[in-house]
């Protein structure tokens, strides 16, 4: 049987570098891209290797200790420029350099600065130690996390249920699409021996991401189908002039790519899971408020809304539970991980508000205005 395989994203052969002409010329991101198109090598560092760890260090000294909001944005975007070098295609001149001492050095400084300022500013919505090494306690505690919204939170969940037009959800699902195509991605990276009972859950959302056996019913062919139905396909390289979606999203991989940081990256996909129900119901009332019929046109959130009900629950007493019973260390690691999710859930909701003029903030455009 033939496949269409226009509905497909595959990764670019260039990757995701942009041209110089796109990137300043004081930047990581252009001295990162100089690099992933230079010589190869793999312990040596040459000089334009030396300049970037020298401009990396420097911008996420400006970034993460001043606040400055296009200092992070060079920053991440760099960063998510390399987990697509690791994830993307393997025939694209950089994926050449991914045991590179360059380009782990790279990713080393990133990973580690920006996780220990994450680590930092949730230090004080961390339970005690005592109580993250019971199960009960720690099931709880992610129902409750989860379903935390502050005003901002709602006023967007409420927004794109009532007052966004079909120009602002579609921008919105636009923006959102790049990590719906990487989820599957992450879970994969999370399913390395643990428990058996462990990977036999995370096989049953990796078999639910596929369609359960049916190709078109794939989750990424369902958001492509959707997005499709709107007049949109995502462009190489994600629509977003702000830090707080690359950070979100380069956090995922950020955790599954480290050994050490594996109970975060659980604890990190937990979440959405959870919370993600309130928001595919809220796109879900836009789009029919609109005129469309969720279930038929965009079957990626009404699926999402009703089965993502069912998965949060059966991830917690299916993968973090049974990990905290056997290895009570890991507890906190695991609820590290949520809130740090949390945390750039929180992040993406400010950027939603600005760009759909809800947060009072100087430079926010309206998201249709973005695309």
């Amino acid at each position: 049987m033939s496949r269409d395989l226009s509905l497909e994203r595959m990764p670019a052969r260039d990757g995701v570098l942009r041209g110089a002409h796109e990137t300043p010329p004081e930047s990581v991101e252009r001295r990162l891209n100089q690099c992933l198109l230079g010589p190869e090598t793999t312990v040596e560092r040459l000089p334009l290797h030396d300049d970037l760890l020298a401009t990396l260090t420097r911008r996420l000294e400006e970034g993460l200790s001043h606040g400055d909001a296009d200092t992070l944005l060079d920053v991440h975007r760099s960063a998510y420029t390399v987990y697509e070098t690791l994830l993307g295609h393997p025939l694209s001149q950089a994926a050449r350099h991914e045991r590179s001492a360059w380009f782990n050095a790279f990713r080393s400084h990133y990973e580690e600065n920006v996780l220990a300022a994450d680590i930092k500013e949730i230090a004080d919505r961390l339970p005690s130690e005592a109580d993250a090494r019971r199960p009960g306690f720690v099931r709880e505690w992610f129902l409750t996390a989860a379903k935390e919204r502050n005003d901002l939170d709602r006023a967007v969940e409420t927004y794109l249920a009532e007052k966004a037009t079909i120009e602002q959800l579609a921008a919105f699902i636009q923006a959102d699409g790049y990590l719906n195509y990487r989820f599957y991605d992450a879970l994969v990276l999370a399913q390395p021996h643990f428990m058996e009972g462990v990977k036999h859950e995370i096989s049953k959302h990796m078999w639910d991401e596929c369609g359960e056996g049916r190709p078109d019913a794939a989750h990424t062919l369902q958001f492509t189908r959707g997005l499709r139905r709107l007049g949109l396909e995502l462009p190489t390289v994600p629509p977003w002039e702000d830090w707080r979606p690359y950070a979100g999203h380069n956090l995922y991989f950020l955790l599954a790519c480290n050994r050490r940081h594996y109970f975060k990256a659980l604890g990190s996909l937990a979440m959405p899971e959870l919370f993600d129900v309130d928001r595919d119901a809220a796109v879900v009332k836009g789009l029919e408020r609109n005129g469309f019929t969720a279930q038929q046109e965009f079957e990626f959130f009404f699926n999402h809304m009703e089965g993502d009900a069912e998965h949060g629950p059966e991830w917690l007493d299916g993968v973090v539970l049974p990990i905290v019973e056997a290895e009570p260390d890991a507890s906190m690691e695991l609820i590290t991980g949520g809130v740090l999710r949390m945390l750039a859930m929180r992040r993406y909701n400010e950027y939603l508000a600005e760009r759909l003029g809800l947060a009072d903030a100087p430079d926010g455009v309206p998201l249709e205005e973005s695309r």
